[in-house]
C-alpha cells in the first residue's frame, strides 16, 4: 500500500479538479493506498512521520517542491521510498527526474525505479534541489500559485520593484575549512551537483553545486531574470561555479535563506551534504543522479586562504 500526502494548495487548487481521475488511475495500476490531506505550512512532515508510524513504505508527495520538501523531511532515516505526482507549477524537481505529468508519474510509481540520492542540509532541515540567498530568496513568497494572468502579473512587479532596489551583497563563504571567498552577489544558489548536466560519469562522492551570480543592479538585473541573452555583454554578471561538501556563508546582515522554493532561515547558515541517503522514485528512461567529482575553486571570484 502506497501512502499519498496531497497538498490541497498546490496548483491553485488544480488537485480538487483531478483527484477522482488520480485515484481512478493509481487503482487500475495497483498502486492506491491511503489518501491524507495537509492543511497548512509544515502539514505534509508531520503527515509523513504519521506515515512511516503506519508503516508505508512509499510515501508519495502530491504537489510541488514545497510538499515534496516537506514529506523528505518527514520520512527521518527510515527506509522509506519517496515518489513524486507533481501538481504545482515549475515543479524543477519532477522534471529533472523525468517526470513530466500526473498521468506520467502515475506509471513511474507503478515501474518503481528506484534511485539513491544524498541530501544536503541546513541546519536541521534537508533539501533536495536548492538554497538561495539574494534575489532567488527574495522573489519565493511571490512566485505564481497558478498559470493565471494575475499571478504572472503580481509576479512580475514584486521582481521588478525588488530589483529595483536592489544593491550588490557581500558575502564570505568557507568551503571545506580548505578557502575562503569573499565577493559580491546578485543571487547564491547551492544545489546537489549529481543533478549537474556537466558532470564527468567516473564515481565521486556527491557533492553540492555553489553557483555564483556576480553583482548586477537596477533595471539590468530584471532584464538579466526576464531575458539573460538581450543583456549587454559588459552588463552581463560574472558567474563563478565550484563544487564541495561543506560550505558556510556569512553576510554583513541577516538575509533570507530559501530551501527548495520556502524561506527557511536567514543567514549565517551552513549547508552541507548530510548523512543520510533518499530512496527516490524515478522514470526509467530518464535518471539524472549522477556521481560526484572533486571540488573546484571560482574561477571568478576573490578568493583568500582560510585562516588556521
Amino acid at each position: 500500500m502506497y501512502y499519498y500526502i496531497l497538498n490541497p494548495s498546490s496548483g491553485g487548487g488544480r488537485i480538487n479538479k483531478i483527484q477522482d481521475r488520480l485515484k481512478s488511475r493509481l487503482t487500475e495500476l495497483g498502486i492506491a493506498g491511503e489518501f491524507v490531506k495537509s492543511i497548512g505550512e509544515g502539514d505534509a512532515t508531520k503527515l509523513a512521520a504519521m506515515g512511516v508510524k503506519k508503516g508505508f513504505k512509499t510515501i508519495v508527495a502530491v504537489g510541488g517542491t514545497g510538499t515534496i520538501n516537506e514529506v523528505i523531511n518527514g520520512v527521518g532515516k527510515n527506509d522509506i521510498a519517496v515518489g513524486i505526482i507533481p501538481i504545482g507549477y515549475k515543479n524543477e524537481l519532477a522534471k529533472l527526474l523525468g517526470i513530466s505529468d500526473w498521468q506520467n508519474a502515475c506509471n513511474i510509481l507503478a515501474a518503481r525505479k528506484i534511485d539513491i540520492l544524498d541530501l544536503g542540509q541546513v541546519g536541521k532541515k534537508y533539501f533536495i534541489t536548492s538554497v538561495n540567498i539574494g534575489f532567488g530568496a527574495e522573489i519565493t513568497s511571490t512566485k505564481p500559485s497558478d498559470d493565471s494572468l494575475f499571478q504572472k502579473i503580481k509576479y512580475y512587479h514584486h521582481t521588478l520593484s525588488w530589483t529595483s532596489k536592489f544593491r550588490p551583497q557581500k558575502s564570505k563563504l568557507n568551503f571545506n575549512d580548505d578557502f575562503m571567498v569573499e565577493t559580491d552577489f546578485f543571487n547564491i544558489q547551492i544545489s546537489n551537483a549529481r543533478f549537474s548536466e556537466n558532470q564527468p560519469q567516473d564515481a565521486g562522492s556527491n557533492l553540492l553545486d555553489v553557483l555564483i551570480t556576480g553583482k548586477v543592479s537596477g533595471l539590468n538585473s530584471f532584464k538579466y531574470i526576464m531575458d539573460p541573452e538581450k543583456l549587454k555583454p559588459e552588463k552581463k554578471p560574472d558567474i563563478s561555479l565550484f563544487r564541495a561538501k561543506r560550505i558556510a556563508i556569512n553576510t554583513p546582515k541577516p538575509m533570507n535563506v530559501a530551501i527548495d522554493g520556502s524561506i527557511a532561515c536567514k543567514t549565517p547558515v551552513v549547508c552541507q551534504i548530510s548523512n543520510r541517503q533518499l530512496k527516490l522514485i524515478v522514470a526509467r528512461k530518464k535518471s539524472s543522479l549522477k556521481p560526484g567529482v572533486k571540488p573546484e575553486p571560482p574561477t571568478k571570484a576573490k578568493v583568500k586562504p582560510t585562516k588556521k
